[in-house]
């Protein structure tokens, strides 16, 4: 029963994220998980643009948040390989998918991690970037536990708004800790980490939510990886945000013609009208999805999604009238800067990816629409006449999550394993240099098939999943860390 349900759940996967099974079960798949990193960077033809800029950019942006010194080491890692990770959803990475993400990618780096992760996505998403993330709670379930430690803000409040925390907020949730259910060595993890990382010196004193993020996650990863390389793990959508507002300055860039250039500006919205992680707007009222080349930021730090008015050459949102951005660059440039507009994902990878030539590691999604971002710009393109630009778009996305091939025993003896999250790791030590060696000998696709019970949980409608579908995915692991030490 088990193999004909997994043959059905395999099925299921392959209709939802088909370009993701099919890298992983053909010959990608082959390679230990060493080979797969290091391979990742792809080059090609010189892309429309110099990406020195955003070197630039990220060096001083790491230089100010973690020490001059991450940011040189982050400037000579991009200019080695011009490529970011960008699966993960910005936060502390206490979530497998991401922190096991980080892992694989910096097996093949030398200098630096370079971790650009999205930050215009609301603060209750699933990296639960407001608290800690346990090992999985329920029976049948990959889903992490929480434990809210971060009081401040609005959960709806996107993480690259959120207002930041400060030491009170922390110490009321350490005073909670001995009511919050958790077992033993939980709440000796939640203390080390509300004390150790939550309150250490170099994140309380960054003035924004997003900044603190960053210098967290940088700290959890300096106590579990033991390599040496620095994670610099930085905004997406900020970082994308400081380029635009240097961009818009200049016309012969790809983003001042997607916002400036009329004729362009509609012709993109219709080539990716609907498509995945870009928008869907129809012509009448909402409801809409996503939103067009901006989020709008209201007081709270919410995104508010907007639409086009090609007849006024503004963007707007129909719940909120007041928010009116007109796409002309003096206006452009002043709600940049007084926070009221964020850069979508298509933007940001449009300005990055598309025209400077930066890989860009992503999720099981990200695999497939960022290809399709760079056809439908370049339909748009051709629409208007650029055929030379068209023909120069830039596009490299290799799978870079997805990975659960470190495994932790249950919590029970009758539990099974789960993907190994930060207090698994810790109570196995951290990772020797002989742990990462073990680690990035594992051949790829077995590292993947391990994520399919999260992936088909996280995927597929609950009202679709079939009965038995977390034993019938269920793989034998090859690399389980021990409990050796007390946390």
């Amino acid at each position: 029963m088990n193999a004909e349900t997994r043959k059905m759940c395999l099925k299921q996967l392959r209709a939802v994220i088909p370009e993701a099974m099919a890298h992983m079960e053909g010959s990608a798949g082959a390679l230990s998980l060493a080979e797969y990193a290091r391979g990742m960077s792809q080059t090609g033809d010189a892309p429309l643009q110099d990406g020195e800029d955003l070197i630039a950019l990220a060096e001083a942006e790491a230089a100010r948040i973690f020490s001059p010194a991450t940011g040189a080491a982050l400037r000579r890692e991009l200019e080695t390989r011009f490529l970011a990770l960008t699966a993960n959803h910005h936060g502390v990475d206490f979530h497998p998918e991401f922190l096991q993400g980080d892992l694989v990618f910096a097996l093949g780096c030398k200098d630096a991690v370079p971790l650009f992760a999205c930050g215009g996505v609301p603060c209750n998403n699933m990296a639960y970037p407001r608290g800690l993330l346990f090992p999985p709670r329920e029976a049948g379930s990959a889903k992490p536990g929480r434990f809210p430690a971060l009081a401040a803000g609005d959960r709806h409040a996107f993480v690259n708004a959120q207002i930041p925390f400060c030491a009170a907020h922390v110490h009321s949730a350490l005073d909670g800790l001995p009511r919050a259910g958790l077992a033993e060595t939980e709440r000796h993890f939640a203390a080390e980490m509300l004390t150790g990382v939550y309150l250490h010196p170099s994140v309380l004193r960054q003035t924004c939510f997003r900044d603190q993020m960053s210098a967290a996650n940088a700290l959890l990863w300096n106590r579990l990886a033991g390599s040496g390389l620095r994670l610099a793990c930085l905004d997406f959508q900020h970082l994308c945000g400081l380029l635009l507002a240097e961009e818009l300055k200049h016309p012969d860039t790809l983003a001042h013609a997607l916002l400036l250039e009329p004729e362009l500006t509609k012709a993109v919205f219709h080539a990716l009208n609907g498509a995945r992680a870009c928008w869907s707007i129809q012509e009448d009222e909402p409801p809409m999805r996503g939103s067009f080349l901006f989020w709008g930021l209201d007081e709270k730090g919410r995104g508010v999604p907007l639409r086009p008015d090609f007849r006024e050459r503004a963007l707007i949102s129909p719940r909120r009238p007041d928010m009116r951005f007109a796409l002309k660059q003096d206006a452009l440039s002043t709600a940049l800067a007084s926070r009221r507009l964020l850069p979508t994902l298509y933007l940001s990878f449009a300005m990055t990816a598309l025209a400077r030539g930066l890989a860009c590691a992503g999720g099981v999604f990200q695999f497939a629409y960022l290809p399709a971002m760079k056809k439908g710009t370049a339909e748009a393109l051709r629409r208007c006449g650029e055929h030379a630009r068209a023909d120069r778009l830039s596009v490299s996305c290799p799978l870079g999550a997805g990975f659960h091939a470190l495994r932790a025993p249950g919590t029970q003896n009758e539990d099974p394993d789960h993907a190994a999250g930060p207090l698994d790791i810790l109570r196995h030590g951290g990772l020797s240099e002989k742990d990462w060696r073990t680690f990035g000998e594992l051949r790829t696709e077995e590292a993947f098939l391990s994520s399919l019970q999260f992936q088909y949980e996280d995927i597929i409608p609950e009202a679709e999943r079939l009965p038995g579908w977390f034993e019938a995915l269920r793989r034998t692991p090859s690399f389980v860390l021990q409990h050796d030490k007390k946390i």
